[in-house]
């Protein structure tokens, strides 16, 4: 009998998965955000209106366990909700936002750069027992029909170019690398990434 799939938007109390998918996903926010790493997403996961809230993720589930998930939004999102991201992090860490504000300045000059009309993919993340079965798929398609039913033109997403096998996934779902880029994480650790774009019309 083959396992049920299921895809579900999240809730609040799925704080533990967002934060251990979202490491999975990017799991240089350690270097960036230390011992309170954990804590900061869940933080950020249970608060609506910023751009790690659980309202813009969604959770692939197989026979009711969580396998995957993806955090997505809309242009219009991101510039609605960019500041107060912002300032719910001040709020998080206190005086340790001091110490990173210059790395995260970094950051948002690079990643995450969006048109009018783009949808954007932050993160998809899979545990390792549920790779190989088509997880990371459905939530890309999920992610898409999304953003096609509010009229989106396109889908944005970056992966370091080391991920061999999400850059791979992503160019047979249609994606086309535009753009390569590096940005400083800490004095010995540079990042390198790939933009990639998916056009929708």
């Amino acid at each position: 009998m083959s396992p049920a799939f299921s895809i579900r938007k999240a809730q609040p109390e799925d704080g533990t998965d967002f934060s251990e998918l979202f490491l999975i996903s990017a799991p240089f926010f350690v270097e960036l955000f230390k011992d309170d790493t954990k804590r900061v997403l869940k933080d950020l996961f249970v608060s609506p209106r910023n751009l790690f809230s659980f309202e813009h993720v969604c959770f692939a589930e197989i026979d009711g366990q969580i396998a995957g998930m993806i955090l997505s939004y809309s242009w219009e999102t991101h510039r609605r909700e960019y500041l107060r991201t912002g300032r719910l992090l001040f709020r998080v860490l206190g005086f340790k936002m001091f110490r990173i504000f210059h790395v995260l300045l970094r950051f948002n000059a690079k990643l995450g750069k969006l048109a009018e009309n783009d949808y954007y993919i932050s993160n998809l993340a899979v545990y390792p027992n549920f790779r190989g079965i088509g997880i990371g798929k459905l939530l890309m398609e999920k992610a898409q029909g999304d953003a096609m039913k509010i009229g989106s033109k396109r889908l944005i997403l970056e992966t370091e170019e080391s991920n061999t096998i999400a850059l791979s996934l992503y160019r047979k779902l249609g994606f086309e690398v535009v753009e390569k880029f590096q940005t400083k994480l800490s004095k010995d650790h540079i990042l390198n990434f790939c933009r990639m774009i998916k056009p929708l019309v």
